[in-house]
């Protein structure tokens, strides 16, 4: 039981670090300077998707063989690592984004995050951990534990170190965790 909560705890802080949803989180705190509406938006935010994909997540794993769980499991973990990796060279038609103009830093932050979560690889890892341990509360505890530290380290301390971090490294770490747990669950 103790297990789920860790491996949601590191696998959402993991996947947070250089998530292209931080980087707009760091851009809003810096843009409202109002750091706490920024994170309890947020968090709202992250939590609720995060919630769906666990609840969804759960409710499959009932429904499909351990086996089967473990297999998708496995090959989801690895597809989000090379996806995560393969990302920066695939040429994508860049979409126009409307800019949401308000003064109200939480409703922006809650906003912005919401949208830009939806199917995101941290919603998704969630889903696949609560399909596979089939404990839902600690999933969620977890990762919601990994957000507050994830978002509040974003926010409160990010802004002052962003630019001495290398964003690249961290992306390449973080997508080769994913390949290795991947297989870890496939063999296991």
């Amino acid at each position: 039981m103790i297990e789920a909560f860790f491996v949601a705890l590191f696998f959402t802080f993991i996947s947070e670090i250089a998530d292209k949803t931080q980087l707009v989180i760091l851009g809003l705190a810096l843009r409202y300077k109002a750091a706490f509406q920024v994170f309890l938006g947020a968090l709202l935010a992250h939590s609720f998707m995060d919630g769906i994909a666990i609840l969804l997540g759960y409710f499959f794993g009932f429904k499909f063989e351990t086996d089967v769980i473990k297999a998708l499991i496995g090959f989801g973990f690895i597809v989000l690592g090379i996806y995560g990796l393969l990302k920066p060279y695939i040429k994508k038609a860049k979409k126009e984004k409307k800019e949401i103009q308000s003064r109200i830093p939480f409703a922006v932050s809650f906003l912005t995050v919401l949208v830009s979560e939806f199917g995101d690889k941290t919603q998704i890892s969630s889903g696949l951990l609560a399909a596979k341990y089939l404990l839902p509360w600690h999933i969620f505890i977890g990762a919601f534990s990994a957000l507050v530290l994830a978002i509040g380290l974003n926010v409160f301390i990010g802004a002052r170190i962003a630019k001495r971090l290398p964003v690249k490294t961290i992306k390449i770490a973080t997508n080769v965790l994913f390949i290795f747990f991947g297989v870890i669950s496939l063999l296991s």
